[in-house]
């Protein structure tokens, strides 16, 4: 009785956290749509983005420092770890980059679809590292997304190629 309680409570916590998956990317998603129409210049708004999330987790750092524990362990080394972050770095501003691209070729539902294909591909990397398992449910879970996420692009009216590329592009 208890189990099944905890079952469903585990069920419910699920999808909620799922739906609130979809509505935040839903909502920034439609947000960086309305700011590319306002401001069609994505690599100014990527660095922008970038610089404001730097500045903004610097000044956090100086505030309350208790939030990076692991901060401690690096003093005298931080020179060092930039040859770590520098390259994560430009990764991720190639990703924002593109993925605010895409946004001046597609529609905000076909990018939306689209990016819901990124919990497909976290998965399957995890299950490469071994960080997860695959078994029958997960795979029936991870092709009905790859379904919903296809049928979307197939059915897309106003496709472009180019578009497609970019936001793949952004998603590895």
């Amino acid at each position: 009785m208890v189990e099944q309680q905890h079952t469903r409570q585990n069920i419910i916590f699920g999808f909620a956290v799922c739906c609130a998956y979809i509505a935040a990317s839903a909502v920034l998603i439609n947000f960086n749509k309305f700011l590319l129409e306002k401001f069609p210049f994505p690599w100014e708004l990527t660095a922008l983005h970038m610089t404001c999330c730097s500045v903004m987790s610097m000044l956090l750092y100086l505030v309350l420092p208790g939030l990076f524990p692991a901060m401690h362990r690096l003093e005298g080394r931080k020179l060092e770890l930039l040859k770590y972050f520098l390259p994560l770095g430009a990764f991720f501003a190639t990703a924002l980059y593109c993925s605010n691209k895409a946004y001046l070729y597609c529609s905000v539902a076909f990018l939306q679809f689209m990016k819901e294909g990124n919990v497909v591909l976290a998965f399957l990397l995890c299950c490469a590292v071994g960080l997860q398992r695959m078994d029958r449910v997960k795979g029936v879970v991870v092709i009905w997304i790859l379904a919903g996420a296809w049928m979307c692009v197939h059915g897309e009216l106003n496709f472009t190629m180019i578009g497609f590329v970019i936001q793949a592009i952004s998603q590895f």
